[in-house]
């Protein structure tokens, strides 16, 4: 790994100054933003799908992911406005939003090898939260290396939908059409160390928590580790591991309507700051 450092040769009994890697912008308003776009690969997700009271077992691996992932998009925006210089709190803003889609289409079933099943599953969240920086400590004077505590509380907008679309082909004189869209809100906290290392590196632990029996969904969780590395004074690049968790049901017998799974996998983004 190369170390960056800024500095002219001096002699050996002189002590020698290291400069930051970044030159620091000078602020002129309390208010800093960061917007950045991310990935979330799921490696395994396991659990339960029902389908008008029908229920199935889900069992799939990074192949069957990719193999059924049609698009998703990702992407999160924070705002915070210090609040106290010396003690580094500070008030803020987040949002993030994820939108997912998983299609299915298998041909020549039926008894003329003409029918189709189509499965259509989408997953979109969006999260609004006001958060609180109440910690930001540094060992002793060196600035660059600082840790940082942040909780955060709103509301979160769910949206899931489960469809399969069944046609047989002729002579078959029927088809199938199972499955519907949800949306609710439900309240989500969550919490969030920073350990800024130095310069270049810094390491996040974020958690959530969401739904607490709200609008059918029993409770909805996920962990993040990601590691951050500053590409230029505005970009910084992460990479982590991300691990999901929800369990969602509504209706009962012939209608119910159920979403339980966990989930993980790597987790990749860019983010710009100023």
């Amino acid at each position: 790994m190369t170390v960056l450092l800024s500095g002219a040769a001096v002699a050996a009994d002189l002590p020698v100054q290291q400069t930051p890697v970044f030159e620091p912008v000078e602020k002129t308003s309390p208010w800093t933003f960061e917007l950045g776009a991310y990935g979330f690969i799921p490696v395994s997700v396991e659990g339960t799908s029902v389908v008008d009271g029908g229920a199935v077992d889900l069992d799939m691996d990074l192949g069957d992911v990719l193999e059924l992932l049609d698009f998703a998009i990702s992407g999160r925006g924070e705002a915070w406005r210090a609040r106290d210089v010396n003690d580094g709190s500070a008030f803020g803003f987040v949002l993030d939003a994820q939108y997912v889609n998983l299609g299915l289409k298998n041909q020549g079933i039926g008894p003329a090898s003409g029918g189709t099943v189509k499965a259509d599953i989408r997953q979109g969240i969006i999260d609004a939260m006001l958060g609180y920086r109440f910690a930001s400590l540094s060992p002793g004077s060196d600035t660059s290396q600082r840790l940082e505590f942040d909780v955060t509380a709103g509301a979160r907008y769910n949206f899931l939908r489960q469809k399969i679309d069944v046609r047989p082909g002729l002579p078959a004189p029927f088809t199938a059409n199972l499955g519907e869209d949800k949306h609710w809100v439900s309240p989500v906290v969550g919490a969030r160390a920073n350990f800024v290392l130095n310069d270049r590196w810094n390491f996040v632990l974020r958690g959530d928590m969401s739904g607490f029996g709200v609008s059918g969904e029993n409770l909805s969780w996920s962990l993040n580790g990601i590691a951050g590395y500053r590409l230029t004074e505005r970009a910084t690049m992460r990479l982590g591991y991300r691990v999901y968790d929800i369990d969602y049901s509504s209706g009962t017998g012939s209608n119910k309507f159920a979403y339980d799974i966990t989930q993980h996998g790597p987790y990749a983004g860019l983010s710009f700051r100023w």
